[in-house]
């Protein structure tokens, strides 16, 4: 008997000495931080006191949490927590995303008013200059230079949902990016307060071609449009004189209006609207259209305004290229607004094609039955069998001051028109 309380006793006595079994484990098993970094929680169970040692300096722990400092570099990046207890371990795998990369932006060729993109992308275009720069500049104008110094930049509108994107001014520059979409958009810099200082034409399409007329080359498509041929060749309409297009894609409304759209202004009693029938207003509100005023039918009542795009034809007379290209021609750069004498030769050799198009220089150029805005508001006058081909010149004409030049049909390329109407552009190769 004493035998075996002796053994039992050992036995006991061994057990106890017996040392106890170390564990541990954690959750998460991995962390996978944005480039900005952030701080995180673990979750540890085990049998005693433990340590945790990151291999990395961009990782700290205290106690459970975890913080991963901010990457600065283009690579993404990995660590390793240990986690012991005893001779138990574990480890936490942390994982980091590369800080995203600065864009480079392509700088489009200017200055001008309008600029052509063809490919999606990432642009930029000087934006402390106003359109086409001082040798655009007459003495007439209202602006003796072409400087500015913006605070921002702003999207004014577009014709695609998400055609441009991620506008804003860095380093004298409106930087921005362009979805693979046709279209047109406006992008404006900006003062502190938010107003306009000038705003640009974005063409997104493919690259327009040049057509050789003999003494003109014309590009191969309005202003804007973004095919040849279809309701896509339309382009874009101008009140004479104004360098920001109106875009049929988008309403007309003298409301509160919806979403992207034309606000309708002026009009009516020219003295209490003398404030937006002038070209200061034009600039900041570049997507308003100003609706003709009482006295002239004008969208403008400012007087001696005969050069805004560079023909004075009481001045200049018939010429077939104007003498400077004006700071308000809406064309990009190396082209300008067709003058009278151009499209006057195209109608030599015309044909009067049955969708309304005119066909000109021998069928070389097709001017699209595109319609236009009349009578100074926002209704469109689509001619007697729904289409009109009409293009404004660059010319005012005689003896009206409120009147410009422009195509009609394939009947005249020197009818006078009130200036406050919205016709579409054709652009010809200038030497500037």
């Amino acid at each position: 008997m004493k035998k075996y309380l002796a053994m039992f006793l050992m036995l006991a006595l061994a057990v106890a000495c017996q040392k106890k079994e170390d564990t541990i484990s954690v959750s998460p098993l991995k962390i996978d931080a944005p480039a900005e970094g952030g701080t995180y929680t673990l979750t540890v169970t085990a049998s005693g006191d433990f340590t945790s040692n990151p291999d990395v300096t961009w990782v700290t722990v205290s106690g459970t949490t975890v913080t991963v400092a901010a990457n600065e570099t283009y690579e993404g990046r990995t660590g390793t927590i240990n986690l012991h207890c005893g001779e138990a371990s574990t480890t936490v795998q942390v994982n980091q995303e590369a800080a995203p990369k600065p864009k480079e932006y392509t700088e489009l060729a200017g200055p001008a008013n309008s600029y052509i993109v063809s490919a999606a992308g990432d642009y930029k275009i000087k934006a402390t200059v106003m359109g086409n720069g001082d040798a655009g500049l007459h003495s007439s104008f209202p602006v003796t230079s072409t400087a500015i110094s913006p605070a921002g930049a702003a999207l004014v509108w577009e014709e695609v949902e998400g055609l441009i994107s991620d506008v804003q001014l860095k380093d004298g520059y409106i930087c921005f990016s362009c979805a693979n979409k046709d279209g047109n958009a406006v992008v404006a810099a900006t003062a502190s307060d938010g107003t306009i200082l000038w705003s640009w034409h974005i063409w997104s399409a493919e690259a327009p071609k040049d057509v050789d007329c003999g003494t003109w080359t014309l590009m191969d498509r309005n202003l804007g449009a973004t095919m040849t041929s279809g309701d896509e060749a339309n382009g874009l309409y101008f009140q004479w004189g104004r360098k920001d297009p109106f875009s049929r894609v988008l309403a007309f409304d003298s409301g509160a209006g919806e979403g992207w759209y034309h606000p309708v202004v002026g009009g009516g009693d020219d003295e209490a609207n003398a404030e937006v029938h002038c070209i200061a207003y034009s600039v900041a509100h570049p997507n308003e259209y100003i609706a003709k005023s009482n006295r002239n039918n004008d969208w403008l009542i400012e007087a001696n305004q005969r050069y805004l795009w560079g023909i004075n034809w009481e001045v200049d007379g018939n010429i077939n290229f104007q003498p400077f290209k004006s700071v308000y021609d809406p064309c990009p750069k190396g082209y300008a607004v067709v003058t009278p004498n151009c499209l006057a030769a195209g109608l030599r050799e015309n044909t009067l094609n049955s969708d309304g198009s005119v066909s000109m220089f021998g069928g070389k150029i097709v001017v699209p039955g595109c319609s236009f805005i009349y009578n100074g508001g926002y209704g469109w006058w689509d001619g007697a069998n729904g289409h009109y081909a009409g293009l404004w010149t660059c010319s005012t004409s005689w003896g009206n001051t409120e009147n410009a030049f422009r195509l009609r049909t394939n009947e005249d390329a020197r009818d006078n028109y009130d200036r406050a109407c919205g016709l579409p552009v054709r652009c010809v190769k200038f030497a500037e």
